[in-house]
């Protein structure tokens, strides 16, 4: 992936992130981490808009298509590494998944078994 593809992932995952109106800690470290790994300076995640739909899928559209998949599962990850997914969140994560012709019900089971797997234990 090259730097531009890495900035407009880091966008999407600050729609996702700021989706709901709050910033967590949790949310705040994953995007931190994944801004280090990607190479890039660390900047704030910013408001969310109402046209943040209309960019995220047109960026989704414009990344190479090998890389589309892999950044709907890093979207999925950032929407629910707060342990809960808004619907605000996951009304973006459908129009995104819509858009690369994924499954609502295969992104929905994605959604659960990824709330699963960040659950504390009992």
């Amino acid at each position: 992936m090259d730097v531009e593809d890495r900035y407009k992932v880091c966008q999407l995952l600050e729609t996702i992130i700021a989706a709901d109106g709050e910033i967590t800690d949790s949310e705040r470290e994953f995007y931190r981490r994944v801004v280090e790994r990607f190479g890039l300076p660390e900047r704030e995640v910013g408001p969310f808009s109402q046209d943040s739909v209309g960019r995220t899928t047109t960026t989704l559209r414009a990344l190479a298509p090998d890389v589309r998949l892999r950044v709907m599962v890093l979207l999925v990850d950032a929407a629910v590494v707060d342990g809960r997914v808004d619907p605000r969140e996951r009304a973006l994560l459908l129009a995104s998944a819509a858009t690369l012709g994924i499954e609502a019900t295969a992104l929905e089971e994605r959604i659960a078994s990824r709330l699963r797997a960040s659950a504390p234990p009992r």
